[in-house]
């Protein structure tokens, strides 16, 4: 298709501070990133996409998914994190093999374009070799999403020949950042996926100051349920670790403390409210790291419980966080939790939080044309009266019309661009077989509790 779009005559939601929005505005895009933006644009020779009753937007972000877990979509649906833990983390990982991985990351991928999501977080803790690495990485490349393939250093519960040691595991982030993420240029830039800090602290620091050297952004699960001994905040701080390319997950027992540690630090913070509402991690503290000063950006976290949207995420987030604050205020005079702000997490926040503020997460020229076309003549979002409020809570990924990431088209018109789905889906149904297989079906899933405290520290408030 032509490098050259104009986007005709959307309602169109900027998401950026210094552009308004437009209730009907033309979109130039050229070579990949967004030339103009106003009414009524002179674009010469070009390809027009009439676009009225449309609205058009940022392209989400999801700063939290375990991509690789597509294939296991729902078998934890009534699972607690101690449940999770025992199937996902400890059984069916190890049974991965790198062509399972990249059917998943390709239809995990897939999935988060068709909903809507640019830029994905990919949190990949399921690396036993080299080549699981390079399958996950190439299934992202395919898709053609923006992302951050977060590197997991975690070992995982049994012995790995390929990588036997932490050492090693450190090697290889090295060798994919000397070679195929050498440049941060590229749509899948890498990123570090610390392991839980319950291994020795000496690992952890080696961790922290691996990344650092390999200059890429860096996430680690935080603080999820109660543990013995100082958190991970707590101990980073210690020793100057904090910064700016640290990205916390859930958090839900972080004290106040911790959270302004995070906040003068620069540090920003996921929430996953479908899993920790679920799981028993507690509720989800959005309005507590807002308040805080935290970045604060929400993520779908993992398919084999939740939904892979983020309007299920915003909505949840918003409203469990208004909940909870009616609760202990009674009838409120006003709700201190705007909609339009939840949006705002999902957009230049996320990219605020990822190191790409300049690239993506808001619409205004200069910046890559990452965008979403919602429906907006569906009856669902009729009338449109409160744009950015109805996309928080009226919008689904039903309403997904048309995605562009780097000003080319993955969705156009409710299709997926030069994507042959039954061959997607078929190859992903194959990998969900061959993984249950190899750990002796569904009902062996929970088999592993017992070993869970060999592996984490499960505190003095997950149990049952």
């Amino acid at each position: 298709m032509s490098d050259r779009w104009l986007l005709r005559g959307a309602e169109v939601i900027t998401c950026d501070p210094g552009q308004a929005d437009l209730p009907r505005g033309d979109i130039l895009v050229e070579d990949g990133v967004i030339a103009a933006m106003g009414p009524e644009l002179r674009a010469g020779d070009c390809r027009v996409l009439d676009l009225r009753g449309k609205l058009v937007m940022p392209g989400l972000i999801d700063a939290h998914r375990h991509t690789w877990q597509t294939p296991l979509r729902a078998l934890g649906a009534d699972w607690t994190v101690m449940d999770y833990l025992a199937a996902v983390r400890v059984k069916l990982a190890p049974a991965f093999r790198p062509e399972d991985l990249h059917a998943a990351n390709l239809a995990g991928a897939l999935e988060a374009l068709d909903a809507g999501i640019t830029t994905l977080v990919d949190y990949s803790h399921c690396m036993g070799s080299p080549e699981h690495a390079d399958a996950a990485l190439s299934a992202l490349e395919d898709a053609r999403i923006r992302a951050l393939f977060a590197y997991g250093y975690a070992a995982g519960p049994r012995e790995c020949p390929a990588l036997p040691t932490h050492a090693s595991r450190l090697q290889e982030a090295r060798r994919l950042r000397t070679t195929r993420l050498a440049s941060d240029g590229g749509l899948v830039r890498l990123g570090i996926a610390l392991t839980e800090m319950q291994i020795p602290w000496e690992q952890s620091r080696a961790e922290l100051l691996s990344a650092r050297e390999l200059g890429v952004p860096i996430t680690a699960h935080c603080s999820a349920w109660p543990v013995s001994g100082p958190s991970e905040v707590q101990r980073m701080a210690a020793e100057g670790l904090l910064g700016p390319d640290l990205l916390f997950v859930h958090c839900t027992w972080s004290s106040d403390e911790d959270l302004a540690r995070i906040a003068g630090s620069g540090g920003s913070l996921t929430v996953t409210p479908e899993t920790e509402l679920q799981m028993g991690m507690g509720f989800p503290i959005t309005g507590r790291a807002l308040r805080a000063g935290v970045r604060t950006t929400l993520g779908c976290d993992v398919v084999s419980s939740n939904s892979g949207d983020l309007f299920t995420a915003m909505r949840l987030a918003l409203q469990v966080e208004r909940g909870r604050t009616n609760e202990r205020v009674g009838l409120p005079k006003a709700l201190e939790l705007k909609a339009a702000r939840v949006l705002q997490m999902v957009t230049l926040d996320a990219a605020e939080a990822l190191g790409l503020g300049r690239v993506t997460g808001s619409l205004r020229p200069g910046k890559d044309a990452d965008l979403l076309v919602l429906a907006a003549d569906a009856l669902n979002l009729t009338p449109l009266n409160r744009p950015r409020d109805a996309v928080v809570l009226q919008s689904h990924a039903g309403n997904v019309e048309s995605v562009m990431v780097r000003g080319r088209w993955v969705k156009l018109r409710g299709a997926l661009v030069d994507v042959d789905v039954a061959s997607v889906r078929r190859r992903v149904v194959e990998a969900r077989d061959a993984v249950l297989a190899r750990v002796g079906g569904p009902s062996a899933l929970l088999e592993e509790q017992g070993a869970l405290a060999t592996h984490w520290d499960m505190g003095t408030g997950a149990g049952g």
